[in-house]
């Protein structure tokens, strides 16, 4: 299970990008379900009818309509209450939140006590979730600490900018050695090595994504600025599945840290190519001084 979350000042809506991913997997053939655990009231739903000229209503089928059946958590039940939006190749479910934010906090909190169930759905299709940061621990949070790997997104223009990061992290009770691996993608453009943020912020880099408009990255559209957000986030998708594959093990001992190091030219954002780590199923033992970096970062927030 992978959930992708949006910090403070993102410019990418985390719904918008975790939708995106769920397209790659599913366009590749995977059977995938992305769930919008937003608690902030994104009308993810209604953005991407607007974008693609459909109709999604969560009322009808989504959160709402799935926790007022109070049946038992099963597949069967999610195919009722999901849209399909499927790509060619795959078949992607999608469970859309409810638009107010206070029907949000409580589809998150029912959500967060059915994570164990997302779990085991996860073991026979990929399953997504996307929610915003919250400022300190929220409903959504228990739901956040049971994925394997949680990617933020965040730009990151500066050291300070690094560290309030890894700070509104720690306060949402998302750092310290107990918790899953953590992933930071940057957005933009950034003067920061990929060493340094990942020194930083205490959390693996898994890339650099364009900042596009969330209408784009729905549709999506192509252009020049399109085509490069998806490149980059193929690559992306691509390097968090081969993490996703290692076991529970190699992920808690930080054993796949390591593969990080290992350079892979990637397009940045309209400014030349950047080197960024990519992920290998292959873990190693740690060595170098950004391993030591992450790992110090990491061990100042357990």
């Amino acid at each position: 299970m992978l959930a992708i979350i949006a910090a403070a000042g993102a410019r990418l809506d985390a719904g918008a990008v975790g939708l995106a991913l769920a397209r790659y997997w599913s366009g590749a053939g995977d059977e995938v379900l992305f769930v919008d655990a937003d608690t902030t009231g994104s009308r993810l739903a209604e953005r991407l009818g607007e974008a693609v000229r459909a109709e999604y209503s969560p009322t009808v089928r989504g959160l709402p309509s799935l926790i007022v059946a109070r049946e038992p958590f099963t597949p069967r039940l999610l195919a009722r209450h999901c849209y399909s939006l499927d790509a060619p190749g795959g078949s992607l479910w999608g469970l859309f939140a409810p638009s107010h934010p206070t029907g949000g906090e409580h589809a998150a909190g029912w959500l967060a006590d059915h994570r164990d169930d997302l779990a085991a759905v996860d073991r026979e299709r990929r399953v997504i979730v996307s929610a915003s940061l919250d400022a300190g621990e929220g409903p959504v949070t228990p739901l956040l600490l049971a994925a394997p790997v949680l990617i933020v997104l965040a730009p990151l223009e500066s050291v300070e900018q690094c560290k309030l990061l890894w700070e509104r992290c720690r306060y949402a009770g998302l750092m310290g050695f107990a918790r899953k691996q953590r992933l930071v993608v940057v957005e933009g453009s950034s003067r920061l090595g990929d060493d340094q943020v990942q020194a930083e912020t205490g959390m693996l880099l898994a890339g650099r994504l364009p900042v596009i408009d969330d209408d784009r990255v729905l549709r999506q559209q192509g252009g020049r600025r399109g085509r490069a957000f998806a490149a980059a986030l193929g690559e992306i998708a691509r390097r968090v599945s081969a993490l996703l594959s290692l076991d529970d093990a190699e992920r808690a001992n930080g054993r796949a840290d390591p593969a990080l190091l290992e350079p892979e030219e990637s397009p940045r954002d309209g400014a030349g190519r950047s080197t960024v780590a990519s992920f290998s199923a292959s873990p190693r033992a740690s060595e170098g001084a950004v391993g030591r970096a992450v790992q110090d970062r990491r061990a100042e927030g357990s």
